[in-house]
Order: C-alpha cells, then sequence, then structure tokens
C-alpha cells in the first residue's frame, strides 16, 4: 500500500476519535507515521485500526495492503481494553523476538509508538498506564531494570598473568 493511501485511509477510519485518554487519536498515529522509516510508514499509519475500529483484515487487503504489513499489523495489535502489565509486557516481548515477514517494520513502529506514548501518555479513566518505558526496554533488547544479573567474572588470582 502507497503511504499516503494508508494516511487517507487513517484519517478517514479514526476521525476524532479519541485515544484510551481523550485527545485525538490521530494526533498519536501522525507522530508515528513521521517517526519511522518510510517503509515502515504504512503500517504507523495503519497501527491503531485494529484495536479502535471494525475495519477487516479483507478489507485492508483490498485497499493495497501487503501480507508483510498485515502480519506487522497482526503483531502490533493487543486487546485494548487489557490493563495488565504482564499482558501488554509480553505482546511488546512478542515483537521483540518476532522473526519473519513484517517482524522489523512492527518493532519499527512499535518503537515509535512507545517512545510517543512515554511523551504523550493517555490518562485513563481508571488510572492504569501500560509501562511504556519499560517495554521500551523490552523492545531495544535491555534488561528490564530489576531483573536479576549475572554475577561479575572473579578477579583474576594473584601469581596469574
Amino acid at each position: 500500500m502507497d503511504p499516503d493511501r494508508a494516511r487517507a485511509l487513517a484519517e478517514r477510519l479514526h476521525g476524532a476519535e479519541p485515544d484510551a485518554g481523550g485527545a485525538p487519536l490521530i494526533d498519536h498515529v501522525r507522530r508515528v507515521a513521521a517517526a519511522v522509516p518510510r517503509d515502515a510508514r504504512v503500517v504507523a499509519w495503519l497501527h491503531e485500526v485494529f484495536e479502535y475500529t471494525s475495519i477487516s483484515e479483507e478489507a485492508l487487503l483490498e485497499e493495497g495492503l501487503s501480507l508483510d504489513e498485515l502480519r506487522a499489523l497482526r503483531l502490533l495489535t493487543h486487546d485494548k481494553d487489557s490493563r495488565s502489565n504482564a499482558s501488554y509486557l509480553a505482546q511488546v516481548e512478542l515483537i521483540a523476538r518476532a522473526k519473519g515477514a513484517g517482524a522489523s517494520i512492527a518493532r519499527s513502529v512499535k518503537g515509535a509508538d512507545l517512545a510517543d506514548r512515554a511523551l504523550n501518555p493517555p490518562i485513563r479513566a481508571n488510572g492504569w498506564s501500560p509501562p511504556y518505558e519499560l517495554a521500551l526496554q523490552i523492545l531495544r533488547g535491555a534488561p528490564p531494570p530489576d531483573t536479576f544479573a549475572p554475577s561479575p567474572p572473579p578477579p583474576p588470582r594473584p601469581g596469574r598473568t
């Protein structure tokens, strides 16, 4: 799919739809699309459609979405009603470890998505907010804070070189 077509589709589908905190969702989508390389832009424009709209995979394919782009969107889609840090982080871990078609695009988009959400977190009515900073660390391969770190190697014994 062409990025301009994806942009037009996202703007039509999301319209004035609010995100979980009440801000226009399309503002977040625009920032994410602006932050990714061109080869990830289609997925960036569409990364919220399965969570916030009723468009089907088939309809997106008819619009020109490629199978690799569809796989990336599937990787990025999580249950927006889930309010569990564990399930949220497990989904990020899945993206971080994914291989094959669409995986690198999904990682690129998720990185931009998390960075934007960390800077512009939605304020939810119930007070829960995903752990965006920790999710970014997981996506980037850094061990989460509080993880057991292996002991450093022992110092050399005296008399040995």
